[in-house]
């Protein structure tokens, strides 16, 4: 038996409805968290020479800086997931916070590499918590038929952290220094922690707002992985979110300059237009799958089928050397795919009832950024082992084990997602709250305590007494005594 344990009543005098102005609210909050989690997840990249000079260490050393907090999140997902679900978003939005902050300062203070591996590590731990989080809160705070768009709005919001993120904390390692700049992000993580604990809401209904549940952790894990959609969910994460992460993350600057002889400046253009271009796609399939639900397994077939026929033509190119024009496709067509990965969420969300929200979204997120993580050490590995050259070649065979992700991912989807093209929401799904559906109607069946009127056995009164009904209902319509 499922037994919840009810948080203190937050000050509300009735719930909210969905969807309306408080619910905007409470989510614009929690995707500023996630902003300011992005933020703090690329900082790196901007103070990678101050860091190499203030550390005295090289390449190699400075790239466990971004391996500890990518394996830190990696490994964070599904236990943030669970406490999501046990604890509610807001107090894990606000550990998150805090939790950045503390190794913001630690990163700001450290002179020392141990110390700074520390604080990045600590980033790293508090930025699991924020997106799963955020996502919980859309899927409590909206009505069913939104939950797409906001997890597109939700990534988005993300990729604007990173892009506006960039120059300010330049301007400020040149104005003030180390030390004050990280220090400065540490106050404002610590800030809006404050703004966190006193307006978000984990519902909009005081009474449901759950603070734990006794339910054993490895029950509802096991229940999150038997779901079909969640599987599928992960597998399209999985298809679609790595190839983008490979080239926007770590890989793609270097392809286009020394494996296609791009110029610089066409390069960074390249890729900066083509990460914008999820902030229009993205939204744009989250309405659509809100609008036309059964229309999500074809987007999500169709952009996988694009992905591979691309990166198949790109690494099976002769001599390697692609035209320019198709170089900006395959870039651009990745970033499709990213963008198309967060109906995964979506996927997840019909899958699972709203008491394991936060354990299917965690699932989810490990496909991506393991296939991401898998794909950028092999491509690493492999041009090593290509000499270091750098050339058109060498990267044709770095990219192949990415190009297989990509194609047995979608030949599994293609199989996965047959039965989800027929699928609809649950009839009466406005609420929020909702269980997963099952592909097809269980059989009905009737106790004789629930048998309609219609199918009732006809009984001939007894001759001597009044007839009365059978069963427990004529029992409770007795008198006690």
């Amino acid at each position: 038996m499922n037994v919840a344990v009810l948080s203190p009543p937050r000050p509300q005098s009735s719930s909210h409805p969905l969807g309306g102005r408080r619910a905007w609210s409470v989510w614009g909050v929690g995707a500023l968290v996630y902003l300011v989690a992005f933020f703090h997840r690329t900082s790196l990249g901007v103070a990678a020479l101050a860091a190499q000079q203030r550390f005295g260490v090289g390449a190699t050393a400075l790239s466990s800086f971004a391996i500890l907090q990518l394996g830190v999140y990696l490994v964070m997902q599904v236990p943030s997931g669970i406490m999501a679900d046990r604890f509610g978003p807001r107090r894990m939005l606000g550990a998150a916070l805090l939790c950045m902050a503390l190794g913001e300062t630690l990163f700001a203070f450290a002179t020392s590499l141990p110390l700074a591996v520390l604080g990045r590590g600590m980033v790293g731990l508090g930025d699991a918590f924020t997106f799963i989080s955020v996502v919980r809160l859309a899927a409590s705070w909206f009505p069913r038929q939104r939950f797409a768009v906001l997890t597109a709005l939700t990534a988005m919001t993300g990729s604007l952290g990173q892009v506006g993120g960039t120059v300010p904390l330049s301007a400020a390692l040149r104005s003030f220094g180390w030390t004050p700049t990280f220090l400065g992000t540490a106050v404002l993580s610590a800030a809006l922690a404050i703004v966190v604990w006193w307006w978000i809401a984990d519902h909009p209904a005081p009474a449901m707002e759950r603070s734990s549940t006794a339910n054993p952790i490895l029950a509802d894990l096991r229940e999150v992985v038997r779901q079909r959609g969640t599987r599928t969910a992960v597998w399209a994460h999985f298809t679609l979110m790595s190839a983008f992460m490979v080239l926007a993350t770590l890989w793609g600057y270097p392809y286009l300059v020394k494996g296609l002889g791009m110029g610089a400046g066409p390069a960074r253009l390249t890729l900066t237009l083509t990460a914008a271009a999820p902030l229009v796609v993205a939204p744009a399939f989250g309405w659509l799958a809100g609008r036309r639900p059964q229309l999500r397994g074809r987007l999500i077939v169709s952009v996988a089928a694009a992905l591979a026929v691309v990166w198949v033509t790109a690494v099976t190119w002769p001599g390697g050397h692609l035209p320019v024009a198709f170089a900006v496709v395959l870039v651009l067509v990745s970033a499709v795919g990213s963008a198309a990965s967060m109906l995964a969420f979506d996927l997840a969300r019909d899958a699972n009832p709203p008491s394991r929200g936060g354990i299917a979204s965690g699932v989810v997120n490990i496909g991506g950024f393991s296939a991401a993580m898998s794909a950028s050490l092999s491509a690493g590995t492999l041009l090593d082992a290509a000499g270091g050259t750098y050339d058109a070649p060498s990267f044709q065979l770095a990219f192949a084990p990415i190009t297989c992700m990509i194609v047995i991912g979608t030949v599994r989807l293609t199989l996965l997602l047959r039965p989800w093209r027929r699928l609809r929401p649950a009839p009466g799904d406005h609420t929020g709250e909702r269980t997963a559906r099952p592909l097809s109607p269980a059989p009905t069946t009737h106790t004789p305590a629930t048998r309609p009127p219609s199918a009732a056995p006809h009984r001939k009164p007894h001759p001597t007494r009044p007839h009365r009904p059978a069963g427990r209902a004529a029992r409770s319509s007795r008198p006690r005594c």
